[in-house]
């Protein structure tokens, strides 16, 4: 008995043609995903084309983002964008209704690298080279170098700024960049003129620069960062020579940190910043011929901070600078007060702290004021030295209030050893009135009454002598 046929029911035309439409759609729209993934701005071109078809005006422009969208990232190790493998789903799908639909087709996908892209090597990257893998036939790839140049790259949707892949033109056979963050050459050529200018970041060095720079932005840090590493980095590097020059004080700020001294190291863009700093200083104090980066490095480079710079020029130079003729005299024996720039790099660069240069500017400002008077050890035989100077300042003692001291210490001292030679005693001498006037001394105090008390018995013994008895009288007068 024959088996009857089952009768498939048929499909007019007219849903055939729907049915087929509405896939080519799909395709459609699932190829301009796949290839927004490998060209963005081709996406976005292609969106903005068939917005504006068939509209009676012009279409309008499309602002470009030229952030990165993470959705048509290739991730290194596969070689496929998020947007890629969505597109294959969907693709196979779309192939699916074709073959139910009796429409011939073929899936063209993208080819991944999981498995095949080992990392790059650590060690061995030559200056001003980049590394870049080769597939080989047989499986995995090859790791190359190659001299970095701005003609063989192309940042796709972020000219000026970063990128998450480097697209390389045809240097070599089935060659493809190291995949991860790249450093745009503007960005880097507009970061290096800010330290040296425009006409130096042109210069050879700067090549080797941004391999060194390069490097480390690879590796996910942010471009400051990137640079202070490649400083650390390239201290020996011969080919980086005017690099680390510029930035010399933050080596030596290291050594210094290396050797114990509590000092902190800048970053590149604090060393900058405190460098104008000071010289916003020392343009202040009408040394501007110093406020130079030669000088403010070396100022750096011996621990100085802008704060203890800045106190050093306020507490120190301009009181030796403003410090009347009668002081400067005594000071320029100990400090370079004749050039006023000279003076100022003395006190700047020197290993003596704001509070010991104030200490000794006091100390010398007393010694001033005995040598006024004439009681200098400068002038005479056990005078006042430095060091009794100091002990003076040290209790408080100043120019001011000193001068009118000496001044009547210096009145006092003829009469004294006078009457020291009349009595046949030990004379007090300077430093008895030092000690009696300056520092109210009971010992020294009491010698002087002691004298003054011989001398006015002296005179009424002799009361019928009356004009040498007014004369004693005077001489123990001027004994106080």
């Amino acid at each position: 008995m024959a088996k009857k046929k089952t009768k498939t029911p048929e499909l007019s035309q007219k849903q055939l043609q729907a049915m087929l439409e509405e896939a080519e759609t799909n395709l459609a729209n699932l190829q301009l995903k796949a290839n927004a993934s490998s060209f963005p701005d081709y996406g976005k071109f292609r969106m903005g084309e068939e917005a504006s078809m068939g509209a009676s005006k012009p279409p309008m422009p499309i602002e470009e983002d030229t952030t990165p969208d993470p959705y048509y990232v290739r991730d290194p190790k596969t070689g496929l964008s998020p947007a890629q493998v969505e597109a294959r789903k969907g693709l196979e799908e779309a192939q699916k209704g074709n073959v139910a639909l009796g429409i011939p087709s073929a899936l063209v996908t993208t080819k991944g690298s999981a498995g095949e892209i080992s990392e790059p090597p650590t060690t061995g990257l030559k200056s001003g080279y980049e590394w870049y893998f080769v597939r080989q036939p047989g499986g995995g790839v090859e790791w190359k170098q190659r001299r970095i140049s701005g003609f063989n790259t192309y940042v796709p949707g972020n000219v000026g700024g970063g990128s998450n892949q480097i697209t390389t033109a045809a240097t070599a056979d089935n060659a493809t960049t190291v995949t991860g963050p790249s450093l745009a050459r503007d960005t880097f050529k507009n970061t290096l003129a800010l330290f040296f200018g425009a006409t130096e970041a042109a210069k050879p060095w700067a090549d080797a620069l941004y391999g060194a720079v390069s490097k480390f932005y690879r590796t996910g840090s942010s471009v400051d960062d990137s640079f202070n590493l490649a400083l650390l980095d390239a201290r020996n590097n011969p080919e980086l020579k005017p690099f680390t020059d510029r930035f010399k004080g933050i080596y030596a700020l290291q050594d210094l940190k290396a050797s114990g001294k509590p000092v902190l190291v800048p970053t590149i863009a604090e060393y900058v910043v405190s460098q104008a700093k000071m010289a916003d200083v020392l343009n202040e104090a009408n040394l501007g011929s110093i406020a130079t980066e030669e000088f403010t490095t070396e100022l750096i480079s011996k621990g100085n901070s802008v704060s203890t710079i800045a106190d050093k020029i306020a507490k120190v130079y301009q009181r030796i600078d403003m410090a009347p003729k009668a002081i400067k005299d005594t000071l320029g024996r100990y400090f370079p007060t004749v050039d006023r720039t000279t003076l100022a790099k003395t006190l700047l660069t020197g290993q003596k702290g704001v509070d010991e240069l104030v200490d000794e500017l006091e100390q010398y400002e007393v010694l001033a004021a005995a040598e006024q008077q004439g009681l200098g050890a400068i002038s005479r035989a056990g005078g006042v030295t430095a060091e009794r100077a100091k002990e003076y300042a040290r209790t408080g003692g100043t120019f001011s209030s000193l001068l009118p001291k000496f001044g009547q210490i210096a009145t006092a001292l003829p009469t004294t050893t006078k009457l020291s030679q009349i009595s046949k005693v030990e004379d007090v001498g300077q430093v008895g009135l030092e000690k009696a006037i300056i520092s109210q001394s009971a010992k020294e105090l009491e010698k002087l009454q002691e004298l003054t008390e011989q001398e006015e018995a002296r005179f009424r013994a002799k009361a019928g002598r009356a004009e040498l008895g007014l004369a004693s009288q005077r001489r123990a007068n001027r004994a106080f």
